[in-house]
């Protein structure tokens, strides 16, 4: 009996079934950079008034997941502003207040951070690795795998 039917491939002449890398993306709304700095310019107002928690959560709220990179960015800097400004003795209450979805957001900025040399600068790479070692402890390993799973950065 003759094996070769098996080598042909029959998935290959459905015109369904292939698919694009843009189609794989979900769709994003866009993000406009006015929306961003004034989230910014709230987060600055939360931070001197002291209200440290409440900061982290709108930094975190609603991530620029369908902006440009420069907005991208200028975000990125507002999340690391406000991981510099909380004292490494107030990071484990803060991160519990935190909702699951602000926590793997977090997780994201602290992966970006590190990668990025905005994340580097005037040693920031110590404050991150603090944050995401209390993160870890607190969400546990899945806000790593869901971090790596999803196809949105911000």
């Amino acid at each position: 009996m003759d094996g070769n039917f098996r080598k042909l491939n029959v998935d290959q002449y459905d015109p369904s079934k292939h698919l694009s890398i843009q189609d794989l993306l979900p769709e994003l709304p866009p993000v406009s950079d006015a929306d961003i700095k004034a989230r910014a310019t709230e987060v600055r107002s939360l931070l001197s008034s002291g209200d440290y928690s409440r900061a982290l959560a709108v930094s975190l709220s609603d991530p620029p997941y369908g902006g440009s990179e420069d907005i991208k960015n200028v975000n990125l800097q507002t999340v690391l502003d406000v991981l510099a400004t909380i004292r490494s003795n107030n990071i484990t209450p803060t991160v519990q207040s935190l909702s699951t979805e602000q926590r793997d957001i977090l997780i994201k900025y602290i992966y970006k951070g590190m990668g990025s040399p905005v994340g580097q600068a005037n040693g920031n790479g110590g404050i991150l690795l603090t944050w995401f070692e209390k993160t870890v402890d607190i969400t546990g390993q899945g806000a790593i795998i869901r971090y790596m799973s999803d196809r949105r950065t911000v």
